[in-house]
């Protein structure tokens, strides 16, 4: 890439940065009263325009904003395709719950009339999974498609699904290996923690065996696809550095406590690759990251209020690491 185009990317995203969440907004946040206060106060900080009526509809108010913000990031970097091409990962997970949705209602024969980001794609449902991926045509929703029915070969539907959750960190990971040195590195330090967790996922629940990793290694991914009981995994497990990190009680509670050991990674290197090499690639990714992370937050924050989650539980379940 010229000088000119890294010195763009570093603008474009220095200056997205400004709108991210502070450690003393998610304080705030978390000490509210109820969901509603919570929405209140995002309301008042401009992050909200509107005051929804239910947690449906504020869920969708926030990812919508992030969506919008996605696109206009996207379309900054439409003439750089690495950079288009991380934010468009991104617009992807975003969406990725809506699009499962879609396909659960197609194989079970069931209606959906929650469909508000795919509307743009079609009128009306597609009746069939070939034809939502030929409508799909074009875009990385069909690429994630073809390539989660292509590998899943029609197993189950729950094999599909989580194929198109590990998606997102396949292709990260693609465009991440195309860099060079203090580039890479930035950019791996972000997705790290996330390519062992999915391909960790992948063979605890569907016996398989991905070569996408980081702290692992593919043998450990081996033993734990051939293990048989929940006691033969957690002691796979405690055979990586993660036994040293995070509670190991159940096979359940592993993969939660490794998700979010995963996002705080994430969070805490985006952060530092700011304060890098100013003219980095690794922006782009290390912005669209916090973006996301700021939005899965403040849902979580607001489900466990209305929930009356304790304070101190919820900092617990948050990308940030808060005293």
């Amino acid at each position: 890439m010229s000088y000119a185009i890294l010195s763009f990317i570093h603008s474009i995203s220095r200056s997205q940065r400004l709108s991210l969440l502070t450690k003393g907004t998610v304080n705030e946040l978390i000490s509210g009263e109820s969901w509603t206060n919570v929405v209140s106060l995002l309301k008042e900080r401009g992050i909200i325009e509107e005051q929804p009526s239910n947690i449906e509809d504020f869920e969708y108010l926030l990812k919508n904003r992030a969506f919008m913000l996605f696109e206009k990031i996207r379309n900054y970097f439409s003439i750089f395709r690495v950079t288009y091409n991380i934010i468009d990962s991104y617009l992807y997970i975003l969406t990725l719950d809506e699009l499962k949705n879609i396909i659960v209602s197609i194989i079970n024969g069931k209606s959906n009339n929650k469909v508000r980001f795919f509307k743009r794609y079609f009128d009306q449902i597609p009746t069939s999974l070939e034809e939502l991926i030929n409508s799909l045509k074009g875009t990385i929703y069909f690429d994630a498609l073809s390539y989660a029915t292509k590998e899943s070969q029609s197993k189950d539907l729950a094999y599909l699904l989580s194929l198109l959750d590990f998606y997102f960190i396949r292709k990260l990971s693609e465009i991440v290996e195309s860099f060079r040195g203090d580039w890479k590195s930035s950019a791996e330090s972000i997705i790290c923690y996330y390519k062992d967790y999915y391909s960790i996922s992948l063979a605890i629940k569907h016996k398989v065996v991905q070569n996408v990793t980081c702290r692992i290694n593919t043998e450990i991914l081996k033993d734990l696809s051939s293990s048989s009981s929940s006691n033969e995994i957690l002691d796979v497990i405690r055979r990586t550095q993660y036994s040293k990190l995070i509670g190991m009680n159940t096979v359940y509670e592993t993969l939660a406590n490794l998700y979010r050991l995963a996002r705080i990674n994430a969070r805490r290197n985006a952060e530092l690759a700011f304060m890098s090499s100013p003219f980095n690639p690794s922006l782009a990714l290390a912005l669209a990251e916090l973006i996301r992370l700021d939005t899965e937050d403040i849902i979580t924050i607001t489900n466990a209020k209305s929930l009356r989650i304790k304070e101190e539980d919820i900092k617990r379940m948050i990308s940030f690491e808060l005293i």
